[in-house]
C-alpha cells in the first residue's frame, strides 16, 4: 500500500490555473470535464491547464504518496514520460473561489505498435494474451478534493470520461496496474478482473496487481449510479461537459480575476 504523507494536504496538491477560460461557456457551472490533451499536445486553449495537470501529478505521486521517486522526474520537474505522447489525457475542473482548479486527471495509453507499460511490468500475465494495437491502459488516475464526497464524484467522472471515449474511438481491451487497496475500492465503481498475481513494481515503489477492465459491464455500473455522466460526455465530445452550480462567491471571484 502506498504511503500517503498526511502533512501534504489535498488542498496543497490541487493546482489553480490563473485566467483559465474553461468555464466561459458555462459561467455558473461547478465542474467541467473532458479531453485535455491528445498524444502529448494540449487541446487548443487548454495549454496552461495541460501544464498545470503535470503539477498535480508530481505533487501527488512524488510529494504526497511517494509512488514515484524524484529521480524519475523530467528535467522540467514533472513526471511527463514517453507514454504521454501516445495517450489521451482527461481532466476534471472545478470553479472555486481561488480560481479554476484541476481536481482530477487520468490518461488512456493507446498501445499502437509499442507494448503497454503493464506488458513490461507484468509480462507473465500476457504470455497467452496477444494484444491488438487498439488495446489501452488506464494510467495516472488522480482525484483530489478537500471534501470526500466531492473527491468520490470526481473519480466517478474520470472513469465515465474514459468509458465514453473508448467505444467512440473503437478502442479495445482495457488494462490497468494498480495497488491491491485501490483494486478493492474500484470494484464499487467499475467491473474488473485480476489477470495476474500481486507483485512489487520498482518503478511505482509499491506492490501492484494487473487487472483487465470490462468496458460494457463498467458502463452498466457507472450508469447505475448516474446515467447522465457517460451520455453527457459523449454528447459534448470532443468538447467539455459541465455539471452542477458553482457557489456565487466562486463565480464572482472568477469574474473579478478576468
Amino acid at each position: 500500500m502506498s504511503h500517503i504523507d498526511r502533512s501534504v494536504s489535498n488542498h496543497e496538491v490541487i493546482p489553480v490555473v490563473p485566467r483559465s477560460t474553461v468555464f466561459d461557456a458555462s459561467p455558473e457551472a461547478r465542474l467541467s470535464a473532458g479531453i485535455l490533451a491528445i498524444d502529448g499536445k494540449a487541446v487548443d486553449g487548454l495549454e496552461d491547464e495541460y501544464a498545470a495537470h503535470f503539477q498535480l501529478r508530481r505533487r501527488v505521486y512524488v510529494d504526497q504518496t511517494a509512488q514515484l521517486a524524484a529521480d524519475d522526474l523530467d528535467e522540467d520537474g514533472t513526471d511527463r514520460d514517453q507514454d504521454d505522447g501516445r495517450s489521451v489525457t482527461f481532466a476534471v475542473f472545478e470553479q472555486a473561489e481561488s480560481g479554476v482548479r484541476i481536481v482530477g486527471v487520468s490518461r488512456l495509453i493507446i498501445r499502437g505498435d509499442q507494448p503497454l507499460p503493464i506488458e513490461e511490468f507484468c509480462a507473465d500475465a500476457f504470455t497467452s494474451i496477444p494484444l491488438l494495437d487498439s488495446a489501452v491502459e488506464v494510467s495516472r488516475v488522480i482525484a483530489r478534493h478537500e471534501k470526500a464526497a466531492f473527491q468520490d464524484l470526481i473519480q466517478w467522472q474520470l472513469f465515465a470520461l474514459m468509458l465514453a471515449y473508448i467505444p467512440l474511438h473503437g478502442l479495445g481491451r482495457t488494462f490497468a496496474i494498480i495497488e491491491p487497496w485501490l483494486e478493492r475500492h474500484l470494484r464499487s465503481i467499475i467491473a474488473l478482473e485480476r489477470i495476474g498475481d500481486v507483485r512489487y513494481v520498482a518503478h511505482y515503489l509499491d506492490y501492484n496487481v494487473p487487472v483487465e477492465i470490462d468496458i460494457p459491464e463498467s458502463t452498466v455500473c457507472v450508469n447505475a449510479r448516474n446515467d447522465s455522466f457517460i451520455s453527457a460526455f459523449q454528447a459534448a465530445h470532443p468538447g467539455l461537459a459541465y455539471f452542477g452550480r458553482a457557489p456565487r462567491r466562486a463565480v464572482e471571484a472568477i469574474r473579478a480575476e478576468a
